[in-house]
């Protein structure tokens, strides 16, 4: 699929909290990335919001971090969407 400029930005928000996530929990992205049989130069591109990630790739990092996902989606102005327990 072609990116977007949407696709662009949610790349690089990803990246960023792919980042941030990493720092907080002590990692180097040389760890992670080893964790993941990838380079760190490819990781830095993800964190960069340089490379387009499947749902099975950012699977594949939340787990090389030890950490599952949890995926929320928020409104154009940036409010996030409340789903009440059915």
């Amino acid at each position: 699929m072609p990116r977007t400029a949407a696709s662009e930005i949610h790349a690089k928000v990803v990246g960023h909290k792919l980042s941030d996530t990493r720092q907080a929990l002590g990692l180097t992205q040389a760890e992670v990335a080893e964790r993941l049989g990838v380079s760190a130069s490819y990781l830095s591109a993800v964190e960069a919001g340089k490379r387009n990630l499947t749902l099975a790739q950012l699977a594949n990092i939340a787990n090389a971090m030890r950490l599952g996902i949890d995926v929320s989606f928020i409104r154009p102005d940036g409010t996030p969407v409340r789903l009440d327990p059915a």
